[in-house]
């Protein structure tokens, strides 16, 4: 019976791979997976560094981020990179990467730990997503987390 089930399995695995190649016209996507991955990675190297010009030569020329999902975007170079200038200092040392970037063609998704220092301390969980440009640029940034999951520990 476990042998059934992992044909099945496989064969959906292969026939959804088969159907994405197709889908994208078996063209690999414009930037490779790994640059994807490296760009995410260095996003949190630099908000550890609380260093806000590093993190802008990541964005493209027109970002924009929302952070946390459901406020209010912050649009455009200057506004995204005041955004940082306020928020990487805090961070610094602060964020920890929680398990492996997924990239999906342009975009990707990454689990982080971030710690809570100064007016509210803790520890808060969050998943950003990005989405890139055809130069591996971030043109959106998307951070899901909720004041509310504040906990005491990790």
């Amino acid at each position: 019976m476990k042998k059934g089930v992992r044909v099945v399995v496989v064969g959906i695995t292969v026939f959804g791979l088969s159907a994405f190649v197709e889908a994208q016209g078996g063209a690999k996507p414009p930037v490779p997976p790994e640059q994807i991955r490296a760009t995410m990675e260095a996003y949190i190297t630099h908000l550890n560094g609380g260093d806000a010009a590093s993190i802008m030569k990541l964005f493209g020329d027109n970002p924009s981020v929302e952070d946390p999902v459901g406020g209010k975007p912050i649009v455009g170079r200057k506004a995204v990179q005041a955004f940082y200038e306020a928020a990487a200092p805090g961070l610094k040392g602060h964020v920890q990467l929680d398990g492996r970037v997924r990239v999906a063609g342009l975009e990707g998704a990454m689990p982080m730990v971030a710690e809570l220092t100064g007016a509210l301390n803790g520890f808060i969980d969050v998943i950003d997503t990005m989405k890139f440009d055809e130069n591996g640029k971030i043109i959106a940034m998307r951070a899901y987390w909720n004041i509310g999951e504040v906990r005491p520990t990790r």
